[in-house]
C-alpha cells in the first residue's frame, strides 16, 4: 500500500478533473536470447489533475521512464488501465536534447507545426511567441551546434509546446547538465509552467529538483517499480529555486524522500 503524506496546502474551490489516470499498470519485457521476462513496473497507480505538475523519483532501473513511455504510447502495457483525458496526444521531452542539427532554432521549434501543414505565417507567429517564452529570441537563426546543452534543451521544450498539446511528459530533461545550468532551467521551466499551466509528468533522479518543481512527488520502489509514497509539496507558487533552498521544510522533505528511497536497500541488506 502506498504511503500518502498530506501537506498543508489550500484546497481549491473546484478541483479540476483528472488529465491522467493510471490504474494498476504492469509492464514486462521479454528477452528472447536469455528466455527471461523482466517485470519493470508492477501494480502502479496514480492520477494527475489537469494543470498539475507531478514528478516521479526512484532508483535507477525502477521503471520511471517505462511509465512515461507507456503514457506517450511508445510502449504497450502488459495489464492495467491508462487513460489520458486530452484532445491531443502528449508531447515529450527526452533526456538528451533531440534537436535536428541541420535546422535552425526557429525551424526546430516550428517542426511540429510544419508537419501538420500549418501556414508559414502562423508558424512564424507561434515560433516568435515560443522564442520569447524560452529566452531564445536572440538565437532564432542559430544552429544547435552553436548552442550550449542547456540552450538546446530549451529548444526541445519550446518545440514540445509548439502545437499547444495539453500534456507534457519530460524524461530527465536536465539530467545531463551541470548544477548551475540545472537551476537556471528549473527556474525557466517554473516560469513557463506558470504561463502555460500544462499538465506535466516529470521524471528525475534528483530529489531536490522534484521538490522544486512539483505539486506532488511520486516515489517508486526498486524494480519492479511500485508506488511507495505520494507526497504533496507545500511550497507556494510562484517559486524561486534559490530561495526555496533557504526553507527548512525543503530539506526536511528532501531527507524524508531520501529515507523512502533508501528503505528498500536497507531491507535488502
Amino acid at each position: 500500500m502506498a504511503l500518502s503524506l498530506a501537506a498543508a496546502r489550500p484546497v481549491a474551490a473546484e478541483t479540476p478533473g483528472p488529465a491522467i489516470e493510471v490504474d494498476r499498470l504492469t509492464k514486462a519485457f521479454y528477452d528472447p536470447e536469455s528466455d527471461r521476462v523482466t517485470v519493470a513496473v508492477s501494480d502502479f497507480s496514480f492520477s494527475v489533475a489537469q494543470g498539475e505538475f507531478v514528478c516521479i523519483v526512484g532508483p535507477s532501473g525502477c521503471g520511471k521512464t517505462t511509465v512515461l513511455r507507456v503514457l506517450a504510447d511508445l510502449e504497450t502495457k502488459l495489464s492495467g488501465e491508462v487513460r489520458l483525458h486530452s484532445a491531443t496526444p502528449p508531447a515529450m521531452v527526452f533526456q538528451e536534447a533531440s534537436v535536428l542539427p541541420w535546422l535552425t532554432v526557429s525551424e526546430n521549434i516550428a517542426l511540429p507545426l510544419s508537419l501538420k501543414g500549418v501556414s508559414r505565417a502562423k508558424q512564424a507567429e507561434r515560433v516568435r511567441e515560443l522564442l520569447a517564452l524560452t529566452g531564445l529570441s536572440d538565437f532564432a537563426t542559430a544552429r544547435p551546434q552553436q548552442l550550449s546543452g542547456g540552450m538546446r534543451q530549451r529548444v526541445s521544450v519550446a518545440r514540445a509546446l509548439a502545437d499547444d498539446r495539453e500534456i507534457l511528459l519530460m524524461d530527465e530533461p536536465f539530467g545531463a547538465l551541470d548544477e548551475q545550468t540545472r537551476l537556471v532551467l528549473q527556474q525557466e521551466l517554473l516560469r513557463i509552467w506558470e504561463t502555460t499551466r500544462k499538465t506535466v509528468v516529470f521524471i528525475t533522479h534528483s530529489v531536490d529538483e522534484a521538490l522544486t518543481l512539483a505539486d506532488r512527488v511520486l516515489v517508486m520502489s526498486p524494480r519492479p517499480g511500485r508506488l511507495v509514497a505520494d507526497m504533496a509539496v507545500p511550497f507556494e507558487r510562484p517559486r524561486d529555486v534559490v530561495e526555496m533552498r533557504r526553507d527548512k521544510r525543503f530539506w526536511d522533505m528532501t531527507y524524508e524522500v531520501w529515507n523512502l528511497l533508501a528503505a528498500p536497500a536497507e531491507e535488502g541488506r
